[in-house]
Protein backbone atom coordinates (compact mmCIF):
# COMPACT_ATOMS: atom_id res chain seq x y z
CA UNK A 1 0.00 0.00 0.00
CA UNK A 2 1.33 3.37 -0.97
CA UNK A 3 1.93 6.05 1.64
CA UNK A 4 -0.79 8.38 0.44
CA UNK A 5 -3.31 5.55 0.41
CA UNK A 6 -2.48 4.74 4.01
CA UNK A 7 -2.91 8.38 5.01
CA UNK A 8 -6.29 8.56 3.29
CA UNK A 9 -7.40 5.29 4.83
CA UNK A 10 -6.57 6.33 8.39
CA UNK A 11 -7.34 10.07 8.20
CA UNK A 12 -10.96 9.79 7.03
CA UNK A 13 -12.11 7.74 10.08
CA UNK A 14 -10.31 10.20 12.37
CA UNK A 15 -12.13 13.16 10.81
CA UNK A 16 -15.46 11.35 11.06
CA UNK A 17 -14.84 10.61 14.74
CA UNK A 18 -13.93 14.23 15.47
CA UNK A 19 -17.04 15.52 13.69
CA UNK A 20 -19.37 13.05 15.42
CA UNK A 21 -17.87 13.69 18.86
CA UNK A 22 -18.06 17.48 18.53
CA UNK A 23 -21.67 17.39 17.30
CA UNK A 24 -23.06 14.99 19.87
CA UNK A 25 -21.22 16.60 22.78
CA UNK A 26 -22.42 20.05 21.73
CA UNK A 27 -26.07 18.98 21.69
CA UNK A 28 -25.85 16.36 24.45
CA UNK A 29 -24.31 18.22 27.38
CA UNK A 30 -27.10 20.89 27.62
CA UNK A 31 -29.64 18.09 28.10
CA UNK A 32 -28.43 17.74 31.69
CA UNK A 33 -29.56 21.28 32.53
CA UNK A 34 -32.77 21.87 34.52
CA UNK A 35 -35.44 23.81 32.64
CA UNK A 36 -39.15 24.62 33.03
CA UNK A 37 -41.74 22.75 31.00
CA UNK A 38 -45.16 24.31 30.35
CA UNK A 39 -48.33 23.48 28.45
CA UNK A 40 -48.87 20.00 27.07
CA UNK A 41 -45.27 18.97 27.78
CA UNK A 42 -45.74 19.78 31.47
CA UNK A 43 -49.01 17.82 31.57
CA UNK A 44 -47.26 14.81 30.02
CA UNK A 45 -44.53 14.92 32.66
CA UNK A 46 -47.16 15.22 35.41
CA UNK A 47 -48.88 12.07 34.12
CA UNK A 48 -45.51 10.29 34.11
CA UNK A 49 -44.65 11.53 37.61
CA UNK A 50 -41.43 13.23 36.49
CA UNK A 51 -40.00 16.42 37.95
CA UNK A 52 -41.39 18.95 40.41
CA UNK A 53 -44.79 20.17 39.26
CA UNK A 54 -46.48 23.43 40.26
CA UNK A 55 -50.04 24.46 39.50
CA UNK A 56 -50.33 27.85 37.84
CA UNK A 57 -53.12 29.78 36.18
CA UNK A 58 -56.13 31.59 37.56
CA UNK A 59 -55.40 30.85 41.22
CA UNK A 60 -51.89 32.23 40.97
CA UNK A 61 -53.16 35.30 39.10
CA UNK A 62 -55.77 36.02 41.76
CA UNK A 63 -53.13 35.76 44.47
CA UNK A 64 -50.79 38.07 42.60
CA UNK A 65 -53.40 40.82 41.94
CA UNK A 66 -54.43 43.02 44.88
CA UNK A 67 -58.06 42.82 45.92
CA UNK A 68 -60.27 45.66 44.80
CA UNK A 69 -62.38 45.40 47.95
CA UNK A 70 -59.44 46.35 50.15
CA UNK A 71 -59.60 49.93 51.34
CA UNK A 72 -56.54 52.18 51.14
CA UNK A 73 -54.43 52.44 54.23
CA UNK A 74 -54.61 56.25 54.34
CA UNK A 75 -58.38 56.50 54.46
CA UNK A 76 -61.30 54.48 55.80
CA UNK A 77 -64.07 54.52 58.34
CA UNK A 78 -61.68 55.53 61.11
CA UNK A 79 -60.59 58.69 59.31
CA UNK A 80 -62.16 61.87 60.58
CA UNK A 81 -64.43 63.52 58.03
CA UNK A 82 -63.70 67.17 57.29
CA UNK A 83 -65.84 69.52 59.32
CA UNK A 84 -66.66 66.95 61.98
CA UNK A 85 -66.10 68.07 65.55
CA UNK A 86 -64.02 65.98 67.87
CA UNK A 87 -66.01 64.55 70.76
CA UNK A 88 -64.45 64.81 74.18
CA UNK A 89 -63.29 61.59 75.73
CA UNK A 90 -65.42 60.97 78.78
CA UNK A 91 -63.13 58.22 80.00
CA UNK A 92 -60.16 60.53 80.26
CA UNK A 93 -58.97 61.11 83.80
CA UNK A 94 -58.45 64.59 85.19
CA UNK A 95 -55.05 66.08 84.78
CA UNK A 96 -54.50 66.51 88.54
CA UNK A 97 -55.11 62.84 89.29
CA UNK A 98 -52.24 60.43 88.55
CA UNK A 99 -52.96 57.63 86.14
CA UNK A 100 -53.58 54.24 87.66
CA UNK A 101 -54.42 55.54 91.21
CA UNK A 102 -57.81 54.80 92.72
CA UNK A 103 -59.99 57.82 93.35
CA UNK A 104 -59.81 59.07 96.92
CA UNK A 105 -62.86 58.62 99.12
CA UNK A 106 -64.86 61.79 99.34
CA UNK A 107 -66.01 62.92 102.78
CA UNK A 108 -69.71 63.29 103.45
CA UNK A 109 -71.45 66.57 103.94
CA UNK A 110 -70.50 66.79 107.65
CA UNK A 111 -66.81 66.33 106.86
CA UNK A 112 -66.58 62.87 108.44
CA UNK A 113 -64.67 60.18 106.62
CA UNK A 114 -66.64 56.94 106.15
CA UNK A 115 -65.48 54.18 108.46
CA UNK A 116 -63.91 51.10 107.00
CA UNK A 117 -65.75 47.82 107.34
CA UNK A 118 -63.74 45.56 109.71
CA UNK A 119 -65.20 42.40 108.13
CA UNK A 120 -63.93 43.32 104.67
CA UNK A 121 -60.42 41.91 104.04
CA UNK A 122 -57.64 44.18 103.11
CA UNK A 123 -57.10 44.15 99.34
CA UNK A 124 -53.38 44.40 99.79
CA UNK A 125 -53.30 41.11 101.74
CA UNK A 126 -55.21 39.14 99.11
CA UNK A 127 -52.88 37.21 96.81
CA UNK A 128 -53.63 37.51 93.12
CA UNK A 129 -54.94 34.33 91.48
CA UNK A 130 -52.23 32.19 90.00
CA UNK A 131 -52.38 31.80 86.23
CA UNK A 132 -52.53 28.27 84.89
CA UNK A 133 -49.28 27.08 83.29
CA UNK A 134 -49.39 27.02 79.51
CA UNK A 135 -48.95 23.63 77.89
CA UNK A 136 -45.74 23.54 75.89
CA UNK A 137 -45.53 21.33 72.79
CA UNK A 138 -43.46 18.22 73.10
CA UNK A 139 -39.95 18.46 71.74
CA UNK A 140 -40.34 15.35 69.60
CA UNK A 141 -43.69 16.37 68.17
CA UNK A 142 -43.53 16.72 64.34
CA UNK A 143 -43.94 20.20 62.95
CA UNK A 144 -47.22 20.83 61.20
CA UNK A 145 -46.83 21.47 57.45
CA UNK A 146 -47.66 24.88 56.14
CA UNK A 147 -50.80 24.53 53.97
CA UNK A 148 -50.09 27.77 52.11
CA UNK A 149 -46.62 26.59 51.09
CA UNK A 150 -47.77 23.20 49.80
CA UNK A 151 -51.03 24.35 48.25
CA UNK A 152 -49.76 24.58 44.68
CA UNK A 153 -46.92 22.02 44.81
CA UNK A 154 -47.65 18.47 43.76
CA UNK A 155 -45.94 15.61 45.57
CA UNK A 156 -43.56 13.74 43.30
CA UNK A 157 -43.98 10.34 44.94
CA UNK A 158 -47.74 10.12 44.45
CA UNK A 159 -49.17 9.02 41.10
CA UNK A 160 -50.75 12.06 39.53
CA UNK A 161 -53.06 12.66 36.63
CA UNK A 162 -53.10 16.05 34.93
CA UNK A 163 -56.53 17.59 35.24
CA UNK A 164 -57.98 19.18 32.08
CA UNK A 165 -58.00 22.95 32.12
CA UNK A 166 -55.27 23.20 34.76
CA UNK A 167 -51.96 24.77 33.81
CA UNK A 168 -48.77 23.22 35.15
CA UNK A 169 -45.11 24.14 35.31
CA UNK A 170 -42.61 21.32 35.75
CA UNK A 171 -38.94 21.71 36.61
CA UNK A 172 -36.99 18.82 35.07
CA UNK A 173 -33.93 18.03 33.00
CA UNK A 174 -33.90 19.08 29.36
CA UNK A 175 -33.43 15.41 28.44
CA UNK A 176 -37.08 14.85 29.34
CA UNK A 177 -37.93 16.24 25.89
CA UNK A 178 -36.91 12.82 24.60
CA UNK A 179 -39.06 11.20 27.29
CA UNK A 180 -42.06 13.19 26.09
CA UNK A 181 -41.53 12.15 22.47
CA UNK A 182 -41.14 8.49 23.41
CA UNK A 183 -44.22 8.62 25.62
CA UNK A 184 -46.40 10.15 22.90
CA UNK A 185 -45.15 7.51 20.46
CA UNK A 186 -46.32 4.79 22.87
CA UNK A 187 -42.81 3.54 23.64
CA UNK A 188 -42.54 1.50 26.87
CA UNK A 189 -40.33 2.86 29.64
CA UNK A 190 -39.84 6.24 27.95
CA UNK A 191 -37.69 7.81 30.66
CA UNK A 192 -35.26 4.88 30.80
CA UNK A 193 -34.72 4.83 27.04
CA UNK A 194 -34.44 8.62 26.95
CA UNK A 195 -31.56 8.62 29.42
CA UNK A 196 -29.92 5.71 27.59
CA UNK A 197 -29.95 7.87 24.46
CA UNK A 198 -28.52 10.87 26.35
CA UNK A 199 -25.65 8.86 27.84
CA UNK A 200 -24.96 7.33 24.45
CA UNK A 201 -24.69 10.79 22.93
CA UNK A 202 -22.36 12.16 25.62
CA UNK A 203 -20.27 9.29 26.95
CA UNK A 204 -20.27 7.52 23.61
CA UNK A 205 -19.16 10.65 21.79
CA UNK A 206 -16.33 11.22 24.27
CA UNK A 207 -15.03 7.67 23.90
CA UNK A 208 -15.48 7.83 20.15
CA UNK A 209 -13.19 10.85 20.06
CA UNK A 210 -10.30 8.89 21.55
CA UNK A 211 -11.25 5.78 19.60
CA UNK A 212 -12.17 3.38 22.42
CA UNK A 213 -14.86 0.79 21.60
CA UNK A 214 -15.55 2.83 18.50
CA UNK A 215 -17.68 0.29 16.67
CA UNK A 216 -20.01 -0.10 19.66
CA UNK A 217 -20.53 3.66 20.00
CA UNK A 218 -20.85 4.08 16.26
CA UNK A 219 -23.74 1.63 16.22
CA UNK A 220 -25.32 3.29 19.27
CA UNK A 221 -25.15 6.78 17.71
CA UNK A 222 -26.58 5.47 14.44
CA UNK A 223 -29.54 3.95 16.30
CA UNK A 224 -30.02 7.19 18.26
CA UNK A 225 -30.16 9.22 15.04
CA UNK A 226 -32.62 6.76 13.55
CA UNK A 227 -34.91 7.18 16.56
CA UNK A 228 -34.53 10.96 16.44
CA UNK A 229 -35.58 11.02 12.80
CA UNK A 230 -38.53 8.68 13.41
CA UNK A 231 -39.81 10.63 16.43
CA UNK A 232 -39.15 14.26 15.53
CA UNK A 233 -38.92 14.64 11.75
CA UNK A 234 -40.88 11.82 10.17
CA UNK A 235 -44.28 12.75 11.74
CA UNK A 236 -44.12 16.25 10.23
CA UNK A 237 -43.26 14.84 6.80
CA UNK A 238 -46.13 12.35 7.08
CA UNK A 239 -48.54 15.16 7.95
CA UNK A 240 -47.43 16.99 4.80
CA UNK A 241 -47.95 13.85 2.70
CA UNK A 242 -51.62 13.60 3.62
CA UNK A 243 -53.85 10.56 3.14
CA UNK A 244 -52.78 9.99 -0.48
CA UNK A 245 -50.61 7.15 -1.77
CA UNK A 246 -47.13 6.89 -0.32
CA UNK A 247 -43.83 6.09 -1.92
CA UNK A 248 -40.47 7.70 -2.37
CA UNK A 249 -41.78 10.37 -4.76
CA UNK A 250 -44.54 11.39 -2.37
CA UNK A 251 -42.05 11.42 0.50
CA UNK A 252 -39.66 13.73 -1.33
CA UNK A 253 -42.50 16.04 -2.38
CA UNK A 254 -43.70 16.24 1.22
CA UNK A 255 -40.14 16.89 2.40
CA UNK A 256 -39.91 19.83 0.01
CA UNK A 257 -43.29 21.14 1.21
CA UNK A 258 -42.43 21.23 4.92
CA UNK A 259 -40.71 24.09 6.74
CA UNK A 260 -37.04 24.66 5.77
CA UNK A 261 -35.96 24.03 9.35
CA UNK A 262 -37.52 20.57 9.17
CA UNK A 263 -35.69 19.91 5.89
CA UNK A 264 -32.36 20.96 7.42
CA UNK A 265 -32.99 18.78 10.47
CA UNK A 266 -33.82 15.77 8.29
CA UNK A 267 -30.60 16.01 6.26
CA UNK A 268 -28.56 16.75 9.39
CA UNK A 269 -29.86 13.58 11.03
CA UNK A 270 -29.21 11.63 7.83
CA UNK A 271 -25.57 12.75 7.67
CA UNK A 272 -24.96 11.87 11.32
CA UNK A 273 -26.57 8.49 10.81
CA UNK A 274 -24.35 7.72 7.80
CA UNK A 275 -21.17 8.92 9.55
CA UNK A 276 -21.85 6.79 12.63
CA UNK A 277 -22.67 3.81 10.39
CA UNK A 278 -19.34 4.22 8.59
CA UNK A 279 -17.48 4.05 11.91
CA UNK A 280 -19.40 0.90 12.80
CA UNK A 281 -18.57 -0.79 9.50
CA UNK A 282 -15.08 0.52 8.70
CA UNK A 283 -13.64 0.94 12.18
CA UNK A 284 -11.94 3.91 13.83
CA UNK A 285 -8.69 3.85 11.86
CA UNK A 286 -5.10 3.72 13.04
CA UNK A 287 -5.32 6.92 15.12
CA UNK A 288 -7.35 5.29 17.89
CA UNK A 289 -6.97 3.32 21.08
CA UNK A 290 -8.78 0.41 19.49
CA UNK A 291 -5.99 0.09 16.92
CA UNK A 292 -3.34 0.13 19.64
CA UNK A 293 -5.12 -2.27 21.98
CA UNK A 294 -6.99 -4.70 19.78
CA UNK A 295 -5.10 -4.87 16.49
CA UNK A 296 -4.08 -8.30 15.31
CA UNK A 297 -0.40 -9.01 15.70
CA UNK A 298 0.89 -11.07 12.83
CA UNK A 299 3.67 -13.47 13.57
CA UNK A 300 6.54 -13.60 11.10
CA UNK A 301 6.75 -16.66 8.87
Amino acid sequence: MRHRDAIALHTCPLLLRIGLAATFLWFGIPKFETITFTGENAATLVNLGIGRATVVGEDAAEQAEPSRDEEPADGGDDATAPGAEEQPDTDQQPADQPAGDEPAEQPDEDGVQPAEDPDQPDQSDVAPPESEPRAEPAADAPAEPDPDEEANVLVESEPLVAEPGVQYEVRAKAAEHITIMLSRAGHPYPQIFAWVAVFTETIGAGLLLIGLFSRVWGLGLAVAMGYAFALATLPEIQDAMGPGPGGLIAFLQALRAVDPSVQSGAFFQLMLFLAAWCIFIGGPGASSLDYLLFRSRRTPD
